[in-house]
């Protein structure tokens, strides 16, 4: 039996005092800790609340822009030339697909491309350890739906959280219904990827740039608090501003012409391969621009046509830009004879023509030591101004600029806003121009002979359009227009020439056509008033011209006895010929026919009379 241990009570007490101070120290640090955690409490909750609340409410908070659709682009009719709709770019979490075969062989069947090359593309991610895979650009979202649905009836046995993620980015596009047809005027636009202001176009040129704010619209926003996948809750949504879509802009275009109009260019462009052509359908009762054509060209959709400068020089960065340009009011150009007719009006109404003034002409005209020829090398003897008219007789021309002198010249022209703005409502324009008489210091009746048949002037193509609108407007000067709404400010109608001179002009313009260097320009059953230019293409800063390099032109009237449309073809250094009635006038006619055909007009000439009957009469 074991001895029992005797009682020591030193030993008692030695263990409780060790037991009190444990406990003590135990007490001492509960307390220490409370203190500290009541102390971080009083941090978090008094001096630090504010911000730590507003670092929670933006971690949970998220916002989504909601994209506004920019304004259509219409023609005349209303039919849209150019308008949005919001399409997909889909990407998908490649850590988040754990069936890759099935997978791929999903996205093969919706996107395209081989199942191989998507299981490679998904694995080499996944390698990467990437959150982010773009898959598709520009995916129209009934198809992005779709490919949703696909994906949730394939991996149905998989928990919701289990499947791969897709996304889609909703990114606005712009279509053309009507093809791509006057590009150059239509302008480009540019999608813009911003997190901040949501995707949007950004208008780059033509009606997109010079109306981009009525056009663009402005994106909204909804504000929330973000779900598990990074996307609102949508019961969190506590503020939201909704997007405010572009108003559309309606242009004086009209489709069928247009594309009418770029059939004939294009024949046009392939047979004498110039630098570039132009052809402009105005209507000159109103001013409203049919149609207006360029080339080179290119598509609006696929960007096809267009490139990108080879160097950071002007001459390439304008060779690249080429494409683009609008001639009709980015082109200036030393019009020729085209101009003669518009002086032999403007000279009439200055009083210093008669309609029964003549003029004689024998093959040349010396003035200031210098030779001019007449334009056709021949001797047109005694003319009345229709027969200058008909023959583009450069000596009579000359001889009316010696009659008017430099600033009489200058005036006629002046007369005819050849030197001004058209304000039709294009983003950029040239302004036409030439020395003004006080600044022309020797030389001043070789000028104003030069003057009168087309030299020492520069203007832009849409400037004589609009001035032959008014000899077929019986001498009233319509300002020019590409947009009908929202309707544009423009100078009032003018009466620039008197009525009887400007059928007096007309009727050579006829007997251009009939008789003169026009004849390709004639359409059949229709009377044809207009003018062929070939003009030698002036060099850069006015010295001179460039040896065998022209621009051929026509401006033509249709029909002459009650004119409907003004049209002008311009061709800037052409192949297989460079006057303007073998090149342009063809073209011309082409335009012309159809313009009869699309609006109805019963044909008024028969084949065995010479002259039209007086204007306004319809016969046939």
């Amino acid at each position: 039996m074991a001895k029992p241990v005797p009682y020591n009570r030193h030993a008692v007490v030695r263990l409780k005092a060790e037991e009190l101070r444990r406990i003590g120290i135990t007490r001492g640090l509960l307390a220490a800790g409370g203190a500290a955690i009541v102390g971080r409490l009083v941090q978090l909750q008094g001096f630090q609340h504010s911000k730590l609340r507003a670092e929670g409410e933006k971690r949970r908070k998220g916002d989504r822009s909601l994209l506004a659709l920019r304004g259509a682009i219409l023609d005349r009719h209303g039919k849209p030339l150019a308008q949005s709709e919001f399409c997909c770019h889909i990407a998908i979490d490649p850590m988040s697909v754990r069936e890759v075969d099935a997978f791929a062989q999903l996205l093969a069947r919706h996107l395209g491309k081989n199942p191989s090359q998507w299981q490679a593309q998904i694995l080499q991610a996944q390698e990467r350890r990437s959150r982010h895979l773009r898959i598709a650009r520009y995916v129209p979202l009934s198809d992005f739906q779709r490919l949703l649905k696909a994906r949730s009836e394939m991996f149905q046995h998989l928990r919701v959280a289990d499947r791969p993620v897709i996304t889609g980015n909703r990114v606005p596009v712009r279509r053309y219904p009507q093809g791509t047809i006057a590009p150059q005027v239509i302008g480009l636009t540019d999608p813009i990827e911003d997190k901040d202001r949501g995707n949007r176009l950004v208008a780059v040129s033509g009606i997109e740039r010079s109306y981009d704010r009525r056009l663009a619209g402005v994106n909204g926003k909804e504000v929330g608090e973000r779900g598990a996948g990074g996307l609102l809750i949508p019961e969190t949504i506590r503020e939201r501003t909704p997007p405010q879509d572009g108003e559309p802009v309606q242009l004086s275009l009209d489709a069928a012409i247009q594309q009418a109009t770029e059939d004939a260019i294009e024949q046009l462009w392939r047979k004498h391969r110039p630098k570039g052509v132009l052809i402009i359908v105005l209507d000159p009762r109103t001013g409203d621009l049919l149609a207006i054509a360029n080339r080179p060209t290119f598509d609006l959709a696929t960007r096809a046509g267009l490139s990108t400068p080879r160097n950071d020089t002007p001459a390439e960065r304008d060779r690249a830009l080429e494409a683009m340009r609008n001639r009709a009011v980015e082109f200036l150009y030393e019009p020729g004879s085209t101009v003669k007719p518009l002086v032999v009006a403007a000279l009439l109404g200055q009083g210093l023509l008669r309609p029964d003034s003549r003029f004689h002409c024998n093959g040349a005209i010396v003035i200031d030591k210098r030779r001019i020829n007449c334009s056709e090398g021949k001797r047109h003897g005694n003319q009345s101004l229709d027969d200058v008219v008909c023959h583009s007789c450069n000596v009579a021309m000359a001889q009316m600029g010696l009659r008017a002198r430099l600033t009489g010249v200058y005036s006629a022209l002046k007369r005819f806003h050849l030197f001004e703005p058209m304000g039709a409502g294009f983003a950029y324009e040239e302004i036409g121009r030439t020395i003004p008489p006080d600044k022309v210091r020797w030389g001043r009746e070789l000028r104003a002979a030069n003057l009168a048949f087309g030299q020492g002037l520069l203007t832009t193509p849409l400037a004589l359009t609009a001035a032959y609108g008014a000899l077929a407007n019986e001498g009233r000067w319509i300002a020019p227009r590409i947009v009908l709404n929202p309707p544009i400010e423009r100078k009032p109608p003018e009466l620039i020439i008197a009525p009887e001179h400007a059928r007096l002009v007309l009727n050579g313009l006829v007997r251009a056509v009939e008789e003169g260097t026009g004849k390709q320009a004639q359409v059949k059953g229709y009377w044809v008033a207009g003018k062929t230019g070939t003009a030698q293409k002036a060099l850069e800063g006015g010295r001179g011209y460039a040896k065998g390099k022209y621009i051929a032109s026509f401006v033509g009237i249709v029909p002459a006895d009650d004119p409907r449309a003004v049209i002008l073809v311009m061709a800037d250094e052409p192949q297989n010929g460079y006057y303007g009635g073998e090149v342009a006038a063809p073209a011309f006619r082409q335009v012309a026919q159809f313009l009869m055909w699309y609006w109805r007009i019963p044909s008024t000439r028969r084949e065995t009379t010479r002259t039209p009957p007086p204007r306004g009469t319809r016969t046939g």
